[in-house]
């Protein structure tokens, strides 16, 4: 596919990358390098914390209004943060994107950060925090298995942060944090689909003012290689037993990764997948299975799990995932479906300006390369059995594995 794009320097210190393709819509999007992996102790979920109040008013727009302003406008808006980073997005007419950049600039330069927004919105993702987490027991056994899985490398904290620590956010906390991390030089802006011809001008009109380089951040500490198997048990309120297994594979610029996603496709997608035939219809141990990759910038976490059906031990499971994991072959169809599965699904994705702008921001924010989705459809195309095979004996082998089991009270 074709695929072309302009990366260009910004008068007050950022890139705006600039992806122009026939599209009714332009996306707009900021890319900021703030996300739990630049967290440590005592400020785990500062990030999360951030991009809510950023949707809490600004000196020219109070809370809310950027949001139902861009409903008025037709457009869709939101942000997401994650373990590498946050990023905010507008999808809207082209002639409404000036807007959409004074409103963006209005909040990036000149946030309120009202004390008593802070107080209401910190208990909001408590709440947040007890529903999707605390008291969930899928949500509590995925941050187990980040914890086990890493050691050393502060994918071991949720992106949401620990309780204690958003218990005790203060808001001069917060702007220190907005301070030294929201910067034209640790940010980046995408523009993908029908961009208009001033859109940089804009840019530099609306963000002029915007100081502050990036960040020298240490070096992250490197995950040991992991010497032996984890496990962690827990008792929660759950009629059916689960298990949950992970491995430490590589982040997404590795050229491993594109090949961990046949895998996945084998093992864990839908219903035809082995573990679903395995598990649920052959052997009847599980009531669903599947799986699934967290790609992130540094590692990627390739999960797996296993939903009992009440037949046989929670450990009978557990060790019928494990056969089916460690049975490394690709039976004649497998590759090719799982090959065409994600071609297919990343080029249907693509042809959403939004969707391109993401995959574009991902390789620049990671490998420094917007074409970095590109390579890996080319290397997903040439993939050869031999090389998925070996990949997945290397990362999906005994003395890597990290397993929660968590079982019902009794």
């Amino acid at each position: 596919m074709e695929f072309h794009y302009e990366l260009i320097p910004t008068d007050f210190g950022s890139r705006v990358l600039i992806i122009r393709r026939q599209a009714p819509l332009v996306s707009f999007q900021i890319w900021v390098r703030a996300g739990s992996k630049y967290e440590k102790p005592g400020i785990t979920g500062i990030s999360h914390m951030l991009e809510h109040m950023m949707f809490k008013g600004s000196q020219n727009y109070g809370p809310q209004e950027h949001a139902k302003r861009v409903q008025e406008l037709g457009g869709e808006f939101n942000a997401f943060t994650s373990h590498d980073k946050t990023v905010y997005f507008e999808n809207i007419a082209p002639h409404y994107l000036e807007e959409i950049i004074k409103m963006e600039a209005d909040r990036f330069l000149r946030p309120s950060f009202a004390s008593e927004e802070f107080l209401r919105e910190k208990e909001v993702v408590m709440e947040e925090r007890k529903l999707r987490t605390d008291n969930s027991p899928y949500g509590k056994a995925e941050e187990e298995l980040f914890a086990l899985a890493f050691q050393a490398h502060p994918y071991h904290w949720p992106i949401i942060g620990w309780a204690s620590d958003i218990e005790n956010f203060s808001r001069d906390g917060l702007l220190e944090y907005f301070r030294l991390r929201y910067t034209p030089a640790n940010s980046f802006f995408v523009l993908c689909g029908h961009v208009p011809e001033d859109a940089l001008s804009l840019l530099e009109k609306y963000f002029k003012g915007w100081e502050g380089g990036r960040v020298q951040d240490p070096p992250l500490p490197s995950e040991p290689e992991q010497k032996g198997n984890r496990r962690s048990e827990m008792i929660m309120d759950v009629k059916l037993p689960f298990v949950f297994m992970g491995f430490v594979t590589p982040g997404y610029c590795h050229r491993d990764f594109v090949l961990l996603s046949i895998i996945d496709r084998v093992l864990t997608e839908g219903e035809s997948s082995r573990l679903w035939q395995s598990l649920v219809h052959r052997k009847g141990l599980a009531i669903k299975a599947g799986g699934g990759i967290y790609p992130m910038g540094d590692y990627s976490l390739f999960f797996f799990y296993g939903v009992s059906s009440g037949k046989g031990t929670l450990e009978n499971l557990e060790q019928a995932l494990v056969e089916e994991i460690t049975d490394y072959k690709l039976r004649p169809p497998e590759m090719e479906k799982a090959r065409n599965q994600v071609l297919a699904e990343t080029v249907s994705s693509l042809e959403r300006a939004y969707y391109t702008g993401l995959s574009a921001g991902e390789g620049l924010l990671n490998c420094g390369e917007p074409e970095t989705f590109l390579h890996q459809l080319e290397q997903l195309r040439r993939a050869k059995e031999e090389e998925v095979l070996e990949v997945w004996r290397r990362y999906l082998r005994e003395g890597r594995r990290n397993t929660v089991l968590v079982r019902g009270e009794e």
